[in-house]
């Protein structure tokens, strides 16, 4: 009866690290899911107002000129 409650305790014990890593990596693919979120947004904002490619005035002549 010992060693089952022992390999029980040992068992759960694994499983609370195992999911306490996960919980790290969900918050962490979480932060990394709002960056992206937030970049797409000022893409498609840029996008949407023309501001995405520069004026031919606002552009520095390539140095063979």
């Amino acid at each position: 009866m010992d060693q089952r409650l022992t390999e029980l305790e040992r068992k759960i014990s694994y499983q609370d690290k195992l999911l306490h890593e996960l919980n790290e990596v969900i918050f962490i693919l979480s932060k990394r899911l709002d960056q992206l979120e937030s970049r797409q947004k000022t893409m498609n904002d840029q996008l949407a107002s023309g501001n995405i490619v520069k004026r031919q005035e606002d552009e520095t002549p390539p140095p063979h000129y």
